[in-house]
């Protein structure tokens, strides 16, 4: 089990979301792991417990019991049974933080005070915010077929979308399109497909060829109803998961304006929106080739190559992974980043305008924070962690110090 891995089984366990199947992977690997590896990752999702979402009191309860009824919280009733015990002494000491401090945030003295001053400002933040309801994005996206035909398909109800050249366009599932491409024919006419979602949505489509995309806020993707001929060629605006279906035969091409990804059959994100610096291209599997004109640099997993709008460099270096797909998982993940770049997203999930009336660039902010939850609730908490401000009118807010 890889540290990413790790991190999210012990995250769904914390925030009581975790599978039966999953509950089980991870006791599992506990009995086998490096204990500082365990304890390292143990204290950083704990360290995220309060920066990410709020535990009810509930559900606080729930964790906790779950953790005092695990095998690593009892005794070991035969002394004589050596791996056992050794089991126990090794990660006593980290699931006994871990529990000690879910005690602690369970404390009802604690509790009333988090709740109270979590109530507070949330309060002074609706008061200030103009009542104003802004929820978070989801599953919407517009089809615009190769023939002008627009399909709104948050309107649209399962089934058959479309056919196109004998070929159907299926939504499957609230959230996913699906090209049905059993027959190809080379006499069948190809025309361009464009799925786009707008602020505050987010959409996948499963290509002909079988690849499947996850699309971001605020982007869109291009796409043949057919692949035909020696390669397989896409044009993307903003920010996309791919999962490309293998075919050495016709390799894969994803075009941003002049920067190119070519790619085999591999998993990679790619951040492309125009209000950014730069076209961040991450790999998690396989290998993928980038270019902007005669540049030209290849990355491995674990890496991104990173391509400024206004020069042809690649810069080609270790990347973070859970940063990079954090918006695929559900989550904000703040690594000293600036306002300016929280703020764009934040823009984009919740669908806003944002203004500044102070140059804030100097403080950076970190942490994670569920994308479902309340737009009062992520801005309450940057302002608990930073000398900031925020003022919500309608659809428009205002950073302030």
């Amino acid at each position: 089990m890889n540290v990413d891995k790790l991190h999210d089984l012990l995250r769904q366990y914390f925030d009581d979301t975790i599978s039966p199947s999953d509950y089980k992977e991870l006791l599992d690997y506990l009995k086998i792991a490096d204990q500082d590896i365990v304890e390292q990752a143990i204290d950083e999702e704990m360290l995220n417990l309060d920066s990410g979402a709020v535990f009810s009191k509930k559900q606080s309860e729930n964790v906790l019991n779950r953790i005092k009824s695990d095998p690593k919280f009892t005794k070991v009733s035969n002394e004589s049974d050596v791996d056992q015990h050794k089991v126990v002494k090794i990660y006593q000491r980290a699931w006994f933080r871990a529990a000690a401090a879910i005690l602690i945030f369970c404390t009802a003295g604690l509790l009333v005070i988090r709740e109270r001053n979590i109530k507070e400002n949330v309060d002074k933040l609706a008061a200030k915010h103009n009542s104003t309801q802004i929820f978070p994005g989801g599953q919407k996206a517009i089809l615009t077929m190769a023939n002008g035909k627009v399909i709104v398909l948050a309107n649209a109800a399962n089934g058959i979308l479309a056919n196109v050249g004998g070929n159907k366009i299926v939504k499957r599932t609230q959230g996913q399109i699906v090209y049905d491409a059993k027959s190809t024919s080379p006499e069948t006419e190809i025309g361009y497909n464009t799925l786009t979602t707008p602020r505050g949505g987010e959409y996948q489509v499963v290509l002909p060829d079988g690849t499947k995309v996850w699309l971001n806020a605020a982007s869109s993707i291009t796409y043949p109803t057919q692949f035909s001929g020696n390669e397989r060629r896409v044009k993307l605006t903003g920010e996309a998961y791919f999962e490309v279906a293998k075919n050495k035969a016709k390799p894969f091409y994803v075009s941003m304006n002049d920067v190119q990804v070519r790619v085999l059959g591999t998993h990679f994100n790619i951040s492309a929106y125009g209000d950014d610096d730069a076209i961040t291209t991450t790999l998690l599997e396989g290998s993928v080739q980038v270019s902007k004109n005669k540049s030209v640099s290849i990355i491995k997993p674990g890496q991104q190559a990173v391509v400024n709008h206004t020069a042809d460099n690649i810069q080609v270096s270790d990347a973070n992974i859970e940063d990079a797909m954090a918006w695929k998982n559900g989550y904000f993940i703040f690594n000293n980043d600036n306002i300016t770049g929280i703020m764009k997203k934040v823009s984009r999930w919740y669908n806003v305008d944002v203004y500044y009336a102070a140059d804030l660039n100097d403080q950076q902010f970190g942490g994670s924070y569920y994308r479902s939850k309340n737009i009062n609730e992520l801005l309450e908490y940057l302002e608990m962690i930073g000398k900031i401000h925020f003022k919500i009118q309608e659809r428009r807010i205002t950073v302030m110090k």
